[in-house]
């Protein structure tokens, strides 16, 4: 009897969860080299060894290599097409030694890239490396064309799946569902391959004549793994929906090797669950998105209020007033306030109107000359525009470095518009002003957001009430001693805590929330998370795919 048999067995008799047992580096159940060996010959070399993309720069030094990591460290894309590159360095480095800059007499350490990786080159080869984990018990990541901000592609000792090398864009003006019954209207779609980023779907939707629902970043976000396994919101969201509610179709291989075509009319809980529930269910390979006609008229400004440091809390305050007036006019967007300044772009797609914008902002407009009037000098500097398509708010080179190559670390909620009226939004000002770490607000829900059922998906049923995707956001650079981080990561879960008191009930972005969230079911999937957790344990007894604070992990 296998070793998988009798953990199942073991399972089913309550002695021990399957989940726990999933093996990793060095354990003794670790495969032998000739094993790994045998796995390389079948994938026809796509298996490597895998480090942190300083450790050219460390002894034993390969010059060469170290010169193209450093030349490279910040950038997005570059990362992600290495096995052992990641866009945060929380979730490459971890704590330990292999900085791009550090004393190169030193050897680098693993930190917790997976020990092997395998680069797959197509779904066959996913099936292989899946099957392998499966049989031998192997905790096992996938690592998207994406950044992962709670560090769910990396981990110590695992065994890694690299899908970046799977390509393919392919749009169908008339599609119908594998399962779809003979009356089913076919629809315009995409199919786009899990290696894809969505600079290059973008361009491709324009050159088709369509749009498809993406995220903000155009190369960080990869089409078919976090962004929308999370959810995935977007400027177009509170039009279109979010990522989840675009999604028709996904391709999986599931943890027992079987390629899955996983829609509404098939394998509906797994499709349900795919939908927000995250990673955790096996490698995508492939998602459809509908698509929807092109935007020919997209009114944009770029906000920027300067202020003393008298006038933050009235500002902030101004401004939180008038996000339920924005989310009411369609307008979506991302501000960052200061102690000297917000800054902002908004958006309205589909509309030709810079007049109608300006209006909704007058009363920040008021307070600047009220302030500057008694004494403390306020200025508003905009930029107008009105850019003729989507793909023109993204399709610029000297966008394309996002800062990769840092530590940093997020806690978020979702609010609803009643957090920014009335009383309320003096305390919620007061207590930005007092944070340390830096506020990102997304305006990116309401509107078509809201029209979905709490329980349509697999995300947070907050998402439906919610208007706003709040960030706290801190980090460290490489100087900083472990005991330093640890205090911020402390504080940061802290601040995170208080800052929820503001939202009842709404719970957190599950792609940009705190990883130490204490109550993190119900903080990221709240009452969808049993449901989730049963899809969970059906397609993955074994636990290959749980990750920490992953469904299926459980305290």
């Amino acid at each position: 009897m296998t070793i998988v048999l009798w953990i199942l067995v073991l399972a089913v008799l309550g002695i021990v969860d399957p989940r726990d047992v999933a093996c990793t580096y060095p354990s003794s159940c670790w495969p032998s080299e000739a094993t790994w060996e045998s796995l390389n010959s079948t994938l026809n070399g796509a298996l490597v060894r895998a480090f942190p993309v300083a450790s050219p720069c460390h002894a034993p030094v390969n010059q060469d290599a170290c010169d193209i990591a450093k030349e490279n460290w910040t950038n997005e894309f570059w990362r992600a097409q290495q096995p052992g590159g990641y866009f945060d360095l929380n979730w490459e480095n971890g704590d330990n030694l292999c900085d791009i800059n550090g004393n190169a007499s030193l050897p680098c350490t693993q930190g917790l890239v997976p020990y092997y990786v395998a680069q797959v080159n197509n779904v066959d080869d996913v099936q292989k490396a899946v099957k392998f984990a499966h049989d031998h018990n192997i905790s096992t990541r996938v690592k998207g064309a994406s950044h992962d901000f709670l560090g769910r592609s990396s981990g110590n000792g695992t065994f890694g799946i690299s899908t970046i090398k799977l390509k393919g864009i392919d749009f169908v003006n008339r599609f119908t569902l594998a399962g779809a019954p003979q009356e089913a209207s076919p629809e315009s779609v995409v199919h786009i391959a899990a290696g894809e980023h969505w600079i290059h779907v973008n361009r491709a939707a324009d050159s088709h004549g369509v749009i498809v629902v993406g995220g903000r970043y155009q190369l960080l976000c990869g089409c078919c793994w976090w962004m929308v396994l999370g959810g995935g919101h977007s400027s177009l969201s509170p039009q279109y929906g979010l990522g989840v509610d675009n999604v028709l179709q996904f391709e999986i291989v599931t943890p027992d090797g079987q390629l899955r075509i996983v829609n509404q009319y098939q394998e509906k809980d797994l499709f349900w669950a795919l939908r927000g529930g995250g990673t955790g269910f096996g490698v995508v390979t492939k998602v459809t998105y509908k698509t929807h006609p092109p935007i020919t008229a997209i009114t944009t400004m770029l906000f920027n209020a300067t202020y003393t440091n008298a006038s933050f809390t009235s500002f902030l305050r101004e401004y939180l007033a008038l996000q339920p007036t924005l989310s009411t006019h369609n307008i979506s967007g991302y501000s960052t306030p200061t102690a000297n300044g917000i800054f902002a772009q908004l958006l309205i797609h589909n509309f030709a109107n810079i007049t109608a914008l300006n209006s909704t902002l007058k009363p920040m407009f008021d307070l600047a000359q009220s302030e500057t009037s008694n004494g403390r000098p306020a200025k508003i500097i905009t930029g107008f525009g009105v850019i003729p398509s989507y793909l023109s708010l993204f399709d610029d080179p000297t966008t394309f470095d996002q800062g990769a190559g840092s530590y940093t670390i997020f806690g978020s909620r979702l609010a609803p518009a009643s957090a920014f009226q009335g009383d309320k939004v003096q305390k919620l000002a007061d207590f930005m002003v007092k944070s340390p770490f830096i506020v990102i607000m997304h305006l990116v829900a309401g509107n078509k957001v809201s029209q979905v059922a709490g329980d349509a998906t697999a995300i947070h049923p907050s998402w439906r009430k919610a208007i706003h995707h709040i960030i706290l956001a801190g980090g460290w650079d490489n100087s900083q001693p472990i005991p330093t981080r640890n205090l911020i990561r402390s504080a940061l879960t802290s601040a995170t805590q208080e800052f929820a008191k503001f939202f009842p009930g709404f719970g957190s972005y599950v792609n940009e929330g705190d990883i130490n969230e204490p109550k993190w079911q119900e903080t990221f999937w709240g009452s969808n998370y049993p449901r989730l957790n049963s899809i969970k344990n059906r397609y993955d007894p074994q636990g290959i795919f749980t990750c920490f604070h992953c469904v299926g992990y459980e305290d």
